[in-house]
């Protein structure tokens, strides 16, 4: 769903990304920014700091967006830089859900939100190798992380969960049909 605003936030991010590139940062640091704060959001989260864990969820959203907007500002996309970037996705993700379930947040809730959100990048990867292009959904993973950030910040972290769960399913699910139909 925010997929089709990639070119806007690019545009709003391109002062920053003029900046940093004249810095020598490159897109692969940033990637690695936003795992670390990625981490960090999930420890504070086990500690039962859920707020500031919140807070970090989002710099570490922004450290994704940003490393996104400044490969593609500065032509310094790659193959490995798209590759890491979703592999340290998939890891910030599994250990926020992991926090999540420490804090007290029932397991079963858990289980069914993180294959859900992994199957959503798995049925965009695997579809990739039979069609162009596919990120259709509801849920992908900007609007995951900003469902459990607000269900952090309204203390209603569990029907977030459970919100995160079902449309997750729901996206991959429309990922696999969007998929066949395109093949059909």
């Amino acid at each position: 769903m925010l997929s089709p605003l990639k070119s806007v936030i690019s545009d709003i991010l391109s002062p920053l990304t003029k900046f940093i590139v004249k810095t020598g940062v490159k897109p692969n640091h940033l990637t690695f920014l936003g795992l670390l704060t990625g981490f960090f959001s999930a420890y504070l989260i086990a500690l039962g700091q859920l707020m500031l864990g919140g807070i970090f969820i989002l710099v570490s959203g922004f450290f994704d967006m940003l490393d996104g907007a400044l490969a593609r500002s500065q032509v310094l996309v790659s193959e490995f830089g798209g590759f890491l970037d979703s592999v340290f996705d998939r890891y910030v993700d599994v250990a926020i859900f992991i926090a999540l379930g420490i804090y007290g947040v029932n397991w079963l809730y858990i289980a069914l939100a993180m294959s859900g959100a992994l199957l959503v990048s798995y049925t965009r990867a695997r579809a990739e190798k039979v069609i162009e292009k596919c990120d259709v959904g509801i849920a992908e993973r900007g609007e995951r992380l900003i469902i459990i950030f607000v269900g952090i910040a309204t203390n209603y972290i569990e029907p977030a969960i459970v919100i995160v769960a079902v449309l997750s399913h729901l996206t991959a699910l429309h990922r696999v049909l969007y998929t066949y139909g395109k093949l059909k």
